[in-house]
């Protein structure tokens, strides 16, 4: 059973968690980050311990939202879901993709992420 939770801002910017299997939270971004909704942006983040944060739908990151990606990261397990140029090239103009677990799809980040269980135990 997955348990959703979608916070829609006035700002414009609106995410929507997911927990699934395994203890590993989705979050997925829809909106701008920026300077007006980086505040939304870190509530969003800090929502776990393993993230997988979906930026597939955003158009647009700012400084702002790069500081709030690479503080989640020193604080969380975090895996970035990239979809739009502009995303890509504000984290490789910062040089923050080469600190971030960068991933093509959902799928790839939640395979990472997901603890493999041992033969005859849990994960």
């Amino acid at each position: 059973m997955y348990c959703f939770r979608t916070i829609d801002e006035p700002s414009g910017l609106t995410y929507t968690t997911t927990e699934r299997p395994g203890g590993v939270r989705v979050v997925t971004i829809v909106g701008d980050v920026d300077a007006a909704t980086v505040e939304t942006f870190d509530e969003a983040l800090a929502t776990g311990e393993r993230l997988v944060v979906d930026l597939t739908r955003v158009a647009f990151l700012g400084c702002a939202g790069v500081r709030s990606l690479l503080a989640a990261n020193n604080r969380a397990r975090l895996a970035v879901v990239l979809g739009g140029h502009a995303v890509t090239r504000s984290l490789e103009a910062t040089g923050a993709d080469v600190l971030l677990e960068i991933h093509p799809r959902v799928g790839a980040a939640l395979a990472d992420l997901t603890p493999v269980a041992e033969p005859g135990r849990e994960a």
